[in-house]
C-alpha cells in the first residue's frame, strides 16, 4: 500500500537530474514541470507515478487533464475533489496548464490554496505560462518546481546520468563522443546507451570500435554538417553527407532543414548591425543557441544578400520539381551543388 502524502518543502535549487537520481524522495503535494524539454517531462513523470500511485490501484488514482483555453475552473474543482480510492493517494496531471486563461488561473489558485486532500499529489505541466496570474508566484512559492530543460554542459550530464542508470562503464572520451553523435537529443542519448549496454553485457564495456560501430552520426547531426559543409562551400563533402541523408531522410524534411538554416542567416544578419554579441541576438531568437548564433556570424561572410535569395528561390524550385514528380535524389544533389557554387560572398 502506497504511504500517505508527506509535506515536503519546495526545492527550487534542486536541478531535474538530481531529482531524478535519488531512488526515493519524500512525497511532496505540489509539483511544477516547466521548460521545453519532453523528454525530460516523460521521466518525471514516470518516476512521480511509481512514487504516488499504487500498482493495484493506479487505474482508479490517477488522471490527467489536458488543459486548453476553453476548459472551465468546474473542471478543475471536480478534479481537485476526487478522493483516493482504495489506497491512500492519488494523482493529478493537470497538462499543458499555460494554456489556462487569466481568469480561470486565479481559480485554480484558489483552489490549491484551500485544503487540499493530504492524499491528493498534483503535477502542473507547463510551457512560459500565457497569462498573468497569482498562479505561478504560488508555485513557484509552494511547489517542488523542475526545470525539464537543459543547457548544454547538462546535456553531457544526463550522458553520465544515463550510463549509471544501466551501469556501463564508458570512459569520459566515449560519452563525449555520443554526446557528439546524439547532437545532446535526450531520446537519441538514452538509446544510444541502451544500445551499447546489451551489447556490453557482463562486461559493462565497450571498446572504442565497438562504439563507433554501434553508434553512427544522427541525421541532425548529419544535417548540421551538411550545412556547414554548404556554409564553407566545400561540394564533395557535402554530397557525400547528402548522399548519406537521402538514406535516412526525406526529400522533403531535408529542403525544410536547408529552408530553416538560411532563414537563420538571414535573422542573424538582420539583427548584427543592431546587437553586436551573439549572446544578446540569441536573446532575440530564443529557439536558436549562442553556439548556433556564433556560427552563423561566421558563415555569413561566404554569403552575399544576392546568394541568400538565389538560395530560397532554388529551394522553391527544387520543392516544386520534387512535388511533379522529378528525381529527389538529382533535384537534391543539383541544388547543393548550386548552393556551394556561389561566388560573390560577403563584402569585407
Amino acid at each position: 500500500m502506497a504511504r500517505a502524502a508527506a509535506k515536503a518543502a519546495p526545492s527550487a535549487g534542486l536541478s531535474v537530474l538530481e531529482w531524478l537520481k535519488q531512488p526515493s524522495a519524500q512525497v511532496a503535494q505540489l509539483y511544477w514541470l516547466n521548460g521545453s524539454e519532453d523528454f525530460l517531462r516523460e521521466q518525471v513523470l514516470r518516476k512521480l507515478r511509481q512514487e504516488v500511485l499504487d500498482p493495484g490501484f493506479a487505474e482508479f488514482n490517477h488522471q490527467v487533464v489536458r488543459i486548453t483555453p476553453a476548459t472551465k475552473s468546474a473542471v478543475l474543482l471536480d478534479a481537485l475533489s476526487e478522493l483516493p480510492m482504495m489506497t491512500e493517494r492519488r494523482l493529478l496531471e493537470l497538462q499543458q496548464a499555460h494554456e489556462l486563461n487569466a481568469r480561470v488561473a486565479d481559480e485554480l489558485a484558489r483552489f490549491l490554496q484551500e485544503q487540499l486532500h493530504p492524499g491528493l499529489v498534483v503535477a502542473l505541466v507547463s510551457d512560459p505560462p500565457k497569462s498573468k496570474s497569482g498562479l505561478w508566484e504560488q508555485m513557484r512559492q509552494r511547489a517542488v518546481m523542475l526545470a525539464c530543460d537543459l543547457d548544454a554542459q547538462q546535456r553531457g550530464g544526463f550522458v553520465t546520468f544515463s550510463c549509471r542508470q544501466k551501469d556501463l562503464q564508458l570512459t569520459s572520451a566515449q560519452q563525449q563522443r555520443i554526446l557528439e553523435r546524439t547532437a545532446g537529443g535526450l531520446r537519441l542519448i538514452t538509446s544510444a546507451v541502451e544500445r551499447l549496454a546489451s551489447f556490453a553485457g557482463e562486461a559493462r564495456r565497450v571498446s572504442d570500435s565497438e562504439l563507433d560501430r554501434l553508434i553512427h552520426d544522427s541525421a541532425e547531426v548529419q544535417t548540421w554538417k551538411l550545412t556547414a559543409a554548404i556554409g564553407a562551400r566545400k561540394v564533395a563533402e557535402a554530397q557525400a553527407l547528402l548522399h548519406r541523408l537521402m538514406h535516412q531522410e526525406q526529400a522533403q524534411s531535408l529542403l525544410s532543414y536547408l529552408n530553416s538554416y538560411l532563414l537563420g542567416l538571414v535573422q542573424v544578419a538582420e539583427l548584427r548591425p543592431r546587437l553586436k554579441t551573439a549572446a544578446a541576438i540569441a536573446r532575440e531568437l530564443p529557439r536558436r543557441s549562442e553556439f548556433q548564433i556564433k556560427k552563423s556570424l561566421e558563415e555569413l561572410s561566404s554569403w552575399s544578400e544576392t546568394d541568400l535569395a538565389n538560395a530560397f528561390e532554388r529551394l522553391a524550385r527544387a520543392d516544386f520539381r520534387i512535388k511533379t514528380g522529378s528525381d529527389p535524389v538529382l533535384v537534391m544533389q543539383l541544388l547543393i551543388l548550386q548552393m556551394c557554387s556561389r561566388q560573390a560572398g560577403r563584402p569585407s
